[in-house]
């Protein structure tokens, strides 16, 4: 990525921005199992109060006997559940999906909370389980690239501006797509196709990293939501809709760091941000 000093251009509003997302915790039994990718929750029978004693939480665990034995053999091991008095934190929701399984003829439902870089790891659940499951919709964040900028680079964005995104001169030009919250850690979110930017289509998940891709990314305006297995890497050639062109520059920490905004606009083979605002001081 480079920056390039243009004619000055019309400020607007911070663009990029990712859209907040307002989960509802469902009241019921909760239990944790810990894995190589985390700790994942278990609510049973959802809507209902969570119970007192430990004995109906051991009766609970057990009517759920049908959804662990499906979710063990999807796993490949025995995940050892534990009875929790304490809710999912609403911070967690960054690092996990959420997914109802429901099955009529047991008169079940619960709810699960699995780490996204577990589900990741895994192909797509088998027939059995995925009949079962259903995925809400998450908001998503499109990330059209990822790079590192110095300290003197920064001092050159200004209004009228452009930020030339060096991946899209390669082919094909590749971005990500994670959910609205999750951080910019390395392997987060899944490969989208961006042949153009404007109709980007899944590709698959992300291979992962030993660091992190870059400081700062591009991240397109979109108020898009998808399912939550859409963000697991198991379908490709897929499109998400329609998208941009208002996009923004932000830096990875934590929190991020909005740095300046604009529109995609093409750059001879490639794109760039047209700097439209930038945050003062940088």
């Amino acid at each position: 990525m480079s920056i390039v000093r243009m004619h000055p251009g019309i400020a607007t509003a911070c663009a990029g921005a990712p859209p907040s997302r307002e989960g509802t915790l469902d009241a019921g039994t909760w239990f944790v199992a810990s894995g190589a990718h985390g700790v994942l929750r278990l609510c049973a029978f959802a809507g209902a109060p969570a119970p007192c004693h430990a004995v109906d939480a051991a009766l609970a665990l057990h009517r759920c006997e049908p959804l662990l034995g499906a979710l063990d053999r999807w796993l490949g091991q025995d995940l050892a559940w534990r009875w929790s008095e304490t809710p999912m934190p609403r911070a967690a929701s960054a690092t996990h999906a959420w997914v109802r399984w429901t099955r009529a003829d047991a008169e079940l439902e619960c709810m699960l909370a699995l780490p996204w870089s577990l589900m990741r790891s895994l192909p797509a659940p088998p027939e059995e389980l995925a009949s079962c499951l259903q995925w809400p919709d998450v908001p998503v964040m499109l990330v059209v690239s990822q790079c590192r900028i110095d300290a003197e680079e920064l001092q050159l964005l200004e209004p009228g501006g452009a930020v030339v995104l060096a991946e899209s001169l390669q082919r094909p030009w590749h971005g990500v797509l994670r959910a609205a919250d999750e951080p910019a850690w390395p392997g987060a979110g899944v490969r989208v196709v961006l042949d153009p930017p404007s109709t980007p289509r899944l590709a698959g998940s992300i291979a992962a990293r030993d660091e992190a891709p870059g400081m700062c990314e591009v991240r397109v305006a979109t108020s898009r939501s998808v399912s939550g297995d859409r963000l697991a890497g198991w379908f490709t050639d897929e499109a998400i809709g329609e998208v941009g062109p208002l996009a923004g520059l932000w830096r990875c920490a934590e929190p991020a760091q909005w740095l300046a905004s604009g529109r995609l606009m093409p750059w001879g083979d490639g794109w760039a941000l047209h700097i439209e605002s930038t945050c003062a001081p940088l």
